[in-house]
């Protein structure tokens, strides 16, 4: 019998949902009854969460006793993670703040974190749900596969990528979603497929500027920096001369690596974490979009609604009011597979 298992694991509340279905993808109620022909393949994704000393234990240790050829896509969101194969004197991968990777880990890998206080999600998945979307010529896929056929750990990416905003809006969703059951189980692969290729796309543009640029620890830092700087003041406006100064820098300076860093400008990575947090908010809270267009430093509403539309293809009160959910999560689903395939191309 085929299974999917997805666990969160939180600080407040734990929560656990099982699938079982027949070797012909016939999904089975609790009594053991078929209740519906849904799927035809089986796929494991399993998510997990720390927070914490214990939950980071139990992170560990649902990693190094993984069965099978899993992979580990590892989101950074604060602190420090690193991890050293056994008797190594150099750490294998060293996770900073708001860095991710794909890795293919196993029990040779000894893993550490420096701040008890941390944000860190995992999300394991199978390598042949992997096969499925990525070519077969991808370097990434190619140095994963060599690792899980060596029995070696090994990574997708040879730099540590950033998140970016789009990227944090997914986390959180997965942090609290609310969908159980069938529902969950497609809400999860649709948010690993959408990691996935905005994953495979920061790859690309990182392969690329490592041909030209490469940036030091301390430029690295600096952008780090002005990105915090950004996403902790949203309604404040800051010109690119005042947040070069603040972080010791120059304009132009300030522009090429925030760009080699975090693939888009300042100002356009600042206008999609306004957009996805702002999407968050409607969802999430009751906040009326003259409150948010405020939250969002905007002076004029019509001005926010404006931005918005061009960002998502849709007015804030749509989804204020509850309309689109279903039919925004299936185009977003849509959207996602043809983004994917195309990036792969």
């Amino acid at each position: 019998m085929s299974s999917l298992e997805i666990v969160l694991i939180t600080l407040t509340s734990p929560q656990r949902y099982t699938l079982l279905m027949t070797p012909k993808g016939e999904e089975l109620t609790l009594k053991g009854e078929i209740s519906s022909h849904i799927f035809s393949v089986n796929r494991e994704v399993t998510l997990y969460h720390s927070s914490n000393a214990d939950s980071f234990s139990a992170l560990v240790d649902k990693i190094t006793n993984q069965q099978g050829d899993n992979l580990q896509m590892i989101f950074v969101a604060k602190g420090r993670l690193g991890c050293t194969l056994l008797n190594a004197k150099k750490p294998f991968f060293t996770f900073e703040d708001q860095q991710h990777n794909l890795l293919a880990a196993n029990k040779k890998l000894m893993w550490d974190i420096e701040e008890e206080e941390h944000d860190i999600l995992c999300l394991n998945i199978s390598f042949s749900f992997l096969s499925r979307y990525l070519p077969d010529d991808h370097s990434g896929y190619l140095d994963l596969k060599k690792g899980i056929e060596l029995s070696k750990p090994a990574a997708f990416s040879k730099n540590n990528l950033y998140i970016t905003p789009e990227i944090n809006a997914i986390l959180n969703t997965l942090k609290s979603s609310p969908h159980t059951g069938f529902c969950a189980k497609l809400f999860l692969e649709s948010k690993v497929l959408e990691l996935l290729m905005l994953q495979s796309s920061q790859f690309e543009q990182s392969r690329a500027s490592e041909t030209t640029y490469q940036l030091k620890k301390e430029e690295l830092n600096r952008m780090q920096e002005v990105k915090e700087i950004l996403t902790e003041n949203i309604d404040t406006p800051f010109s690119l001369r005042t947040l070069a100064h603040m972080v010791g820098t120059n304009e132009f300076n300030l522009k090429r690596n925030f760009k080699i860093a975090f693939g888009t400008t300042v100002y356009g990575y600042l206008n999609q974490y306004k957009m996805e947090q702002a999407k968050a908010m409607l969802i999430e809270k009751d906040i009326t979009i003259a409150e948010l267009s405020g939250k969002m430093g905007y002076k004029y509403a019509t001005h926010f609604t404006s931005a918005f539309k061009k960002y998502f293809g849709y007015l804030p009160n749509k989804l204020k009011s509850g309309k689109l959910s279903l039919l925004i999560f299936a185009e977003e689903l849509a959207a996602t597979l043809e983004h994917f395939l195309i990036a792969m191309v």
